[in-house]
């Protein structure tokens, strides 16, 4: 029987176990110097014994390759000089995690392998930022790690250190760790919901054990008031996804697991801590990652996926993506790499059960609805389909309710930019963490609207106080006939600034992306903007193959969208109410009579004219407007080999269409 870790449900069981125990000598965090105990296949003390993990280290050939790639960080470090401080921003958490992954890398590959030097250079790291005349507060993560990183190296290398250098260190961790979360204007994250919970809660939980023996009062209270916070942080699991986005589920649930296993080691018994792993979303994680390489990159997330290797901890399905995208990247594209001894001793006491999955739809609710459909699970060209609803002020996001992103024969036909680093924006003076409607933030290109694959109206900002959720998905069965893969979302109370209504369904039917749009307009006239970010490298227009005579420019053309071998075909087309239901039960694509003849801003029988365009993705001074507006700023990251396309129409007062965008295999 495996042992799960974390969550929620034991927490009070741990707080209880915490009263009535004393953790045990050291080491005591994580990985004992004892061996496993036979009764009922737990320990008697510890969870796994320092030679679980040798045994695995030296038997199980995933383990040896990434513990190859530990020693040889270690080997390459030996001769740097330790950590100072330096601040970047605002942050000094460059350097806590710096200093995390060197003293937990050097510690690991010293307790696994030996070699005096390894110990040495962990305690001289120590006893450098033990030095610091403080570990920035003001940045709470940056106590968190830098508490996590020192109470870990004072724990393993004890034995190695003078009475001295253990007296320097622990004062430290003390002083410029536990203590400053009792000023409360610093330590918020006591009463947070979002990573930081998991992350601060976590660091202090590795320093008060790392240092009980010396205040075991003042250690036991910390440990207690972590546990009792860290409730919070399971709300963001509710709904079985996690509303930061794929990046910050890795940050937040890595420390979660961290947390929870150092606690269940230092207070050990048969009667293990442990609850079902479905708590913590892993499937989302897993689905989030795309065939390609990439990741289903919406709010502050980055565009390619990492190897989240905590999913070694209760997981069996998320391993196997993982450990590919691990093996495809040479161990060099890690989720918080820093924590990566983990991999190896989760992999000592489950062993490595790295099963392809079978599962091809994932549906999540909570705060951030996500929809997800992948073909397959074995080859970079299966077919991939995200769809985002949301709110756009929740913890990370960005104004992107209604958007998708698509994948198809390795090519990521429909993206999102991901995000930018924050250090670059603060510095230059924008208001990056205001949430409300007229924040700066969503002027960033990629963080507002114009970078996402959604509708703009009147070059309006949709608003940022509304939640989307899907109102109904499709997935089809095995051999069912009726084959539309997707979702379907009332998006009106994003738009009432311009629009009476609107309605958006994105579905794949045969392989072709579809994305269906029912907007009505409101008052006045209004503009609408439909758009598409892609990382084809090959964008054109091309006649509409509809109208034998085109007569305005712009309003006949279409797409072209090539890369390699493989090329889409991207065309529009405006439709009344002969739709009916939208779109009905077994309605397929569209088969509908077309419009031809002169153009003018208005159809022949009412309808808009489409204007195909293709806008910038990276800011150019001389074309510092697009459309009038200023979408792209000089304090925007370039987006090389991306294009941003689509179409604008003009909707008369009140006036109701059905935009069809269709992204095909074939004209």
């Amino acid at each position: 029987m495996r042992r799960l870790f974390v969550l929620s449900g034991v927490l009070l069981g741990m707080m209880v176990f915490a009263q009535a125990q004393e953790p045990g000598p050291h080491p005591r965090l994580l990985v004992s110097n004892q061996e496993r105990g036979q009764d009922e296949g737990y320990s008697t003390h510890y969870e796994y014994s320092l030679k679980d993990l040798q045994r695995c280290v030296g038997g199980n050939p995933v383990a040896r390759q990434a513990d190859s790639v530990i020693v040889a960080f270690c080997d390459a470090v030996l001769d740097e000089p330790p950590a100072t401080r330096k601040m970047i921003g605002r942050r000094l958490l460059h350097t806590s995690r710096a200093a995390l992954k060197r003293i937990f890398w050097l510690g690991y590959t010293y307790r696994v392998h030996g070699g005096e030097a390894y110990a040495r250079k962990a305690i001289d790291e120590m006893l450098a930022v033990s030095a610091f005349s403080d570990w920035n507060p003001a940045h709470f993560l940056d106590v968190g790690e830098m508490t996590m990183a020192v109470a870990i190296g004072y724990d393993w290398l004890y034995d190695k250190m003078t009475p001295r250098e253990r007296k320097t260190v622990a004062r430290a961790i003390i002083d410029k760790g536990l203590k400053p979360a009792l000023n409360p204007n610093d330590a918020w994250f006591y009463t947070s919901e979002i990573n930081w919970n998991s992350v601060c809660n976590a660091g202090m939980v590795y320093g008060a054990l790392a240092v009980w023996e010396e205040d075991p009062d003042f250690c036991r209270s910390m440990l207690l008031k972590s546990l009792e916070s860290n409730k919070l942080a399971y709300k963001a699991y509710e709904g079985g996804g996690y509303p930061e986005g794929y990046n910050y589920w890795g940050y937040g649930t890595s420390f979660q697991l961290m947390l929870a296993a150092a606690v269940n080691y230092a207070f050990p018994g048969k009667d293990g801590l442990y609850v079902d792993n479905r708590s913590l979303s892993f499937d989302f994680v897993r689905f989030t990652s795309t065939p390609a390489g990439n990741c289903f990159s919406f709010s502050d997330a980055y565009r390619k996926a990492t190897g989240h290797y905590m999913q070694v901890w209760g997981n069996r399905w998320g391993l196997y993506p993982e450990i590919r995208i691990m093996e495809e990247t040479g161990f060099e594209r890690l989720c918080e790499e820093r924590l990566f001894p983990m991999f190896l001793i989760g992999l000592a006491g489950h062993g490595m059960s790295a099963d392809v999955p079978v599962d091809h739809y994932f549906q999540c609710g909570g705060t951030t609805p996500v929809f997800i459909y992948r073909s397959g699970w074995r080859s970079r060209d299966d077919d991939y389909l995200g769809i985002k609803g949301g709110l756009t002020m929740s913890s990370h996001s960005h104004c992107d309710q209604g958007s998708f992103y698509f994948e198809s024969d390795g090519v990521t036909w429909a993206t999102d930019l991901g995000m930018q680093n924050y250090n670059s924006l603060e510095t230059a003076g924008v208001d990056l963490w205001d949430m409300t409607q007229d924040s700066e933030r969503w002027s960033v290109f990629r963080i507002g609207p114009f970078s996402h694959n959604i509708l703009t109206v009147n070059g309006h900002t949709p608003k940022v106080n509304h939640p989307a959720s899907f109102s109904r998905t499709w997935m089809p069965e095995e051999g069912a006939r009726q084959n539309r893969i997707g979702a379907e979302m009332d998006l009106t109370g994003l738009y009432t600034e311009d629009l009476d209504s609107c309605r958006r369904a994105v579905y794949l039917w045969d392989g072709d992306l579809h994305v269906m749009d029912l907007v009505q307009a409101g008052d006045s006239v209004c503009t609408v903007r439909w758009a598409m970010c892609t990382e084809a490298p090959d964008v054109s227009l091309c006649p509409n193959p509809r109208f034998a005579e085109p007569k305005c420019p712009e309003a006949d053309q279409d797409f072209i969208l090539r890369s390699g071998w493989h090329q889409r075909y991207l065309s529009a087309e405006l439709l009344d109410e002969r739709l009916g239901d939208f779109p009905g039960p077994g309605w397929g694509p569209l088969e509908v009579e077309y419009h031809e003849g002169d153009f003018e801003d208005i159809l022949p029988d009412g309808l808009p004219a489409l204007h195909a365009r293709i806008w910038p993705t990276t800011y150019d001074p001389a074309a510092s407007e697009i459309d009038g507006m200023q979408y792209l700023h000089e304090t925007d990251v370039a987006n090389p080999e991306t294009s941003l396309v689509g179409y604008t129409f003009t909707l008369q007062p009140h006036q109701k269409v059905v935009l069809h965008v269709c992204l095909s295999r074939v004209l």
